[in-house]
Order: C-alpha cells, then structure tokens, then sequence
C-alpha cells in the first residue's frame, strides 16, 4: 500500500465514495478543487489531502488541516478519513490516520483533533486503536440526519507517530 498526495484525476472516483458513503460529508466539486491547494490564502492555514493506493487501485482518502499561529504549536484537525466499503479491513484507514499523525507532529502540533458521527461506532474504534482518547460530545453538530459528534483528541507530545497501529 502507499499513500500519496491528491491529485485531480483523483477526484472523480474521491466524489463517488462521498455520495455513496452515507456518513461521508457532501462536498461539492468546488470543495473537493480547494482541496488542490495547500493554503488558504495566508500561510497560517494549510490543508492537505492525501489518497491510499492497494496494488494501484485507489483505495481511501483522507483530509487534514494544519493552523500556525505565532508563538504557539500548530493546531491540527483531522476532517476527514474515508474508505469505501469494499477497501475496509485492510489497514487503510490506520495507514491513513498514521499519515497524518506524522504530518501533524512535522507540521509542529501537539495535538491532533477530529469529530465523528456518534453512531460511526467503527470509526470511532478506528481512532482509539490509532491512539486518540475522546474528550466529549458536540450536541447537534451534524446535519441531515441531525446528529451529536463525539469529540477525539490525539496528543502527539505522549507518544510516538511511529506507534504500531
């Protein structure tokens, strides 16, 4: 398996699995563009993307965001890890999660932040065996269906990136 930076041609197939996901957000084709470019405007705020890759065929996506303020560690957030139903079990979403563990610890964060659906029991085991301890819930943070988020915290200062998953 190796994992890779987004590209475009990449998109088409990524848009698929977000309509066919049901727990996956609904970007648009716009959304998914940005996701081309590394900051937003100021190099405060950098996101990236990155695809999974099981004998060349695409196999998982994932999406972080990185906030640099002076004087301060960084500030990450893992928006996103999406691997359609027929790539699961595999290892890709911990091959994904372990990716942007180590971007976040290069990118000079302490911690790494994520909110996932209540009812995604899976992800949510997904993140603690990756190492991530849940700090609390946003009530009605999700829409359609309107759903609490369980809020998950990763700190990068305890333990190694390179910690078996």
């Amino acid at each position: 398996m190796r994992i890779r930076p987004l590209i475009e041609s990449d998109l088409s197939l990524v848009r698929t699995w977000m309509q066919e996901v049901p727990e996956a957000p609904a970007w648009s084709d716009d959304d998914l563009l940005r996701l081309l470019k590394v900051a937003y405007g100021d190099e405060r705020k950098t996101r990236r993307a990155w695809v999974a890759e099981d004998e060349s065929e695409l196999a998982g996506f994932a999406v972080a965001t990185s906030l640099t303020l002076p004087d301060a560690p960084s500030e990450c957030e893992l928006e996103l890890v999406l691997v359609p139903q027929e790539s699961r079990r595999r290892g890709i979403g911990s091959a994904l999660v372990r990716t942007i563990l180590a971007w976040a610890h290069e990118s000079g964060a302490t911690e790494l932040w994520l909110e996932v659906r209540h009812s995604n029991e899976r992800a949510i085991r997904l993140y603690q065996r990756c190492g991530f301890i849940i700090e609390g819930r946003r009530p009605g943070y999700y829409v359609d269906p309107t759903e609490d988020a369980v809020l998950m915290r990763y700190r990068l200062e305890r333990r190694s990136v390179d910690a078996p998953v």
